[in-house]
């Protein structure tokens, strides 16, 4: 199966790839900061149920404690994991797609860090697919949410939507003409 970051998407010439990330956290846990291991485990294994309930062969669950620190780095570089994530270990987990084009952080920042990756400007196929397993996991999951300001993240910065739509764009002219810091 071919990587997400092999293709080249619409545009790819200028538009290397699109991001859409969104963090979720449960009702009914604390933070990630604010638990234990064994919290932490909990909280996974919860949502682990809920996305594997269905047979998700094309995910795979990975426990960060049971990778290399150089496995957990080239997850970072190839952008699948946060680099603060790559240097948890106990009660953090990947689920990671066999493209790798849709990776889940557990009890990073967020409980739940779902990002979905795509080659070249491909924002809607993104969200698209972010949309749907969103909707899966809240389903079965009960969601921190308040009326007046949206998704509860640890981050206040995250609140409302906890939604980021990203797209990654060369632009080599800029630099060669010394405004890239402008």
């Amino acid at each position: 199966m071919s990587k997400w970051y092999i293709e080249k998407g619409d545009q790819g010439d200028v538009v290397l790839s699109t991001r859409i990330r969104l963090a979720r956290n449960l009702d009914d846990f604390a933070f990630p900061a604010k638990l234990d291991t064994a919290g932490r485990n909990n909280v996974n294994s919860l949502i682990k149920s809920v996305l594997f309930e269905n047979d998700a062969k094309d995910f795979s669950y990975i426990e960060m404690k049971d990778l290399s620190r150089l496995q957990a780095v080239s997850l970072a570089e190839r952008h699948l994991i946060s680099p603060e994530f790559a240097t948890k270990k106990d009660g953090s987990a990947l689920v990671l797609s066999a493209d790798e084009s849709v990776s889940i952080m557990l009890c990073e920042e967020d409980h739940i860090r779902l990002q979905v990756m795509k080659a070249g400007l491909a924002l809607e196929e993104a969200f698209d697919i972010a949309d749907k397993l969103d909707n899966m996991l809240s389903s079965k999951l009960n969601y921190a949410f308040d009326e007046r300001i949206g998704y509860l993240t640890q981050c206040p910065t995250n609140l409302g939507t906890a939604m980021r739509a990203s797209v990654m764009l060369h632009l080599p002219a800029l630099t060669r003409c010394g405004q890239m810091a402008r």
